[in-house]
């Protein structure tokens, strides 16, 4: 099962992207930045096959829905970007494919941002076919963020990340101001590839919002994923927010659960949690109000406590906003739960 989705996932990167006529051809970062300055609705800047070191990538602009802006490979895969680099990128309709971080990491917090600023924000935008592999801090306990999603309305799809060795979460969607918030996201077939016990809190695979802001909705789709092996700590998804769907993902002899750890409203529903007896594997576990787990498939689970296949926790009586609220009016049914050791 393993190689099939990595096939699928990966092998996307070897197919070219056609060059437009009105196409914008770019060797250098030099060129790069005067390329931006005036983008309009159908530019495509396709960036030189080759290794980009130390570069700052930074796209503002504002397509139109059917004609976006485009940011892409020369060949997908063949782009590497690599040193001191990051993307980020604000507007409307701005598409990004084929690119490739390894061999360095971010100067900054995020490896590939959603936004140029605060204020800047990314709406109805994609990232597709893009690979950050290994791009890791060298320095373990220095966090950042490989992918930070703002905005509203946005796609992460087909990408493949690997590797995350430091701190800080693979993916996180952000809600700290009111323009990220009933964002309407979806997060669809990507492979988030091994990772490494981190030992602390902060290895998480997929953030979705923060206790501060968890009892507003992000209403973020996450759905027909594979997640192999991440191992960073016990939740391999935090849940933070209200209304989130995760749906069809599979779960592959990865050390810690899917968590509702705050916010309400959650669905849980045919995801794939395959442990196979490897230790501390778990499934997920129910915290809040309002949740529904419903025909999930959990086999092999090892994991106690915290990481058991099926976990309704106690909760906090008059809990902050912070720790753990009590479970309410939720539903756990028509689950599938084989060889696995806990249900607590």
């Amino acid at each position: 099962m393993f190689r099939k989705f990595f096939f699928i996932s990966v092998g996307l990167l070897v197919f070219s992207c056609s060059q437009e006529k009105t196409g914008k051809f770019i060797k250098n970062i030099g060129e790069f930045n005067e390329a931006v300055k005036n983008v309009q609705p159908g530019t495509v800047i396709t960036l030189a096959d080759g290794n980009w070191e130390n570069v700052e990538l930074r796209l503002k602009g504002t397509g139109e829905e059917g004609n976006p802006i485009k940011l892409q490979a020369q060949t997908p895969g063949k782009v590497i970007i690599s040193g001191q680099s990051n993307l980020a990128f604000s507007g409307e309709y701005i598409e990004v494919s084929g690119l490739v971080f390894k061999n360095g990491y971010t100067p900054t917090s995020e490896v590939i941002s959603f936004k140029t600023s605060k204020d800047e924000l990314a709406n109805n935008s994609r990232v597709t076919n893009c690979v950050i592999d290994n791009f890791t801090n060298p320095e373990r306990f220095d966090s950042d963020t490989w992918v930070a999603i703002y905005g509203k309305n946005n796609q992460f799809d087909h990408n493949t990340m690997i590797g995350k060795g430091n701190q800080g979460v693979t993916l996180a969607v952000r809600m700290q101001t009111e323009a990220s918030r009933e964002n309407n996201h979806i997060i669809e077939h990507n492979y988030f590839g091994p990772r490494q016990v981190l030992g602390s809190n902060g290895g998480e695979t997929i953030r979705v919002g923060t206790s501060h802001y968890s009892r507003t909705y992000s209403n973020t789709i996450i759905r027909s994923n594979f997640f192999d092996r991440v191992n960073g700590e016990h939740e391999i998804i935090s849940n933070k927010s209200c209304g989130n769907v995760f749906r069809d993902n599979v779960f592959f002899e990865s050390q810690g659960t899917l968590t509702m750890r705050h916010g309400h409203h959650t669905l849980v529903e045919n995801n794939y949690f395959l442990g196979n007896r490897k230790p501390n594997t778990g499934g997920i576990r129910i915290i809040n109000e309002n949740q529904t787990v419903r025909k999930n498939y959990l086999y092999g689970l090892t994991g106690h406590r915290f990481r058991g296949a099926l976990v309704i926790m106690n909760g906090v009586p008059d809990s902050p906003i912070n720790r753990y609220n009590q479970v309410v009016d939720s539903y756990m049914e028509s689950n599938i739960v084989i060889n696995s050791d806990f249900i607590q």
